[in-house]
């Protein structure tokens, strides 16, 4: 039996890269697919694009560093759907920062985007999975290995200290949140998918510049299907993907 038959999902970042090729896989699979993200034609040019699959891709514009467009996404899935199966926290930015000389501004950018945006989103999914009485969902983080890995910087990929250390925190909320879903006895699976390099639009130019192997953004998308495929009873906390030969 498919585990993810007549499921909801939500994907944060739903526009290009992981997000996009999971989006692809899990409409493929007949789910209800909620995109996310900022850029709406770019979204709605998508749903066109799989209108002829199994399953449904709902667009929906949001920007994860503004509280208020997270509350208005939610509010929309509460009214429409009731709740979702799957979180799949995705968004993310990489901004070129120095923890010397960079501005408080692009950290406080990449901090609201990749930990506090990712943070409210969460919370609202859960309190509406406790509301629909949903307690066999899952959440899925999509972090770094630079964020379990010490000593981000010294690696052979353009990795900025704000980005790193946004990863690092995202590490130990996926750790406390497993912690306090299993102190209150649920079943919630959550998901930590930790990605080396990865060709997409983020570095797109660096690999031009500096050729090497990554991985393809469906690579980490069947991981995260693999993730979500385990029995009931079976959890994988942390899942590591990178290209043959990265060195971290």
């Amino acid at each position: 039996m498919n585990p993810l038959l007549n499921k909801t999902a939500l994907i944060t970042g739903a526009c290009d890269g992981i997000g996009k090729a999971i989006l692809e896989e899990l409409v493929s699979k007949g789910l209800k697919v909620i995109g996310l993200a900022r850029d709406m034609n770019q979204l709605k040019l998508l749903a066109e694009e799989l209108k002829g699959k199994p399953g449904k891709l709902y667009p929906l514009q949001c920007d994860m560093s503004l509280q208020n467009e997270i509350e208005g996404a939610l509010e929309w899935i509460e009214k429409n759907l009731g709740a979702v199966d799957i979180l799949i926290n995705n968004a993310a930015i990489s901004l070129d920062w120095s923890t010397i000389t960079g501005g408080i501004e692009e950290l406080k950018k990449t901090l609201d985007i990749n930990v506090i945006g990712l943070t409210c989103i969460t919370k609202g999914i859960l309190q509406l999975m406790k509301n629909k009485g949903l307690d066999n969902g899952a959440i899925v983080n999509i972090n770094d290995i630079s964020g379990i890995k010490s000593l981000p910087l010294a690696s052979d990929r353009p990795i900025s200290p704000a980005y790193a250390s946004s990863k690092s925190a995202l590490t130990t909320l996926t750790e406390s949140l497993r912690l306090e879903l299993a102190q209150n006895e649920s079943n919630i699976k959550v998901i930590n998918i930790c990605p080396g390099l990865v060709e997409t639009e983020l570095t797109q130019q660096w690999l031009k510049e500096n050729p090497r192997l990554a991985l393809k953004p469906k690579n980490v998308a069947d991981a995260i299907l693999f993730s979500l495929q385990t029995p009931e009873n079976v959890l994988i906390q942390d899942l590591i993907i990178t290209p043959i030969r990265e060195i971290i």
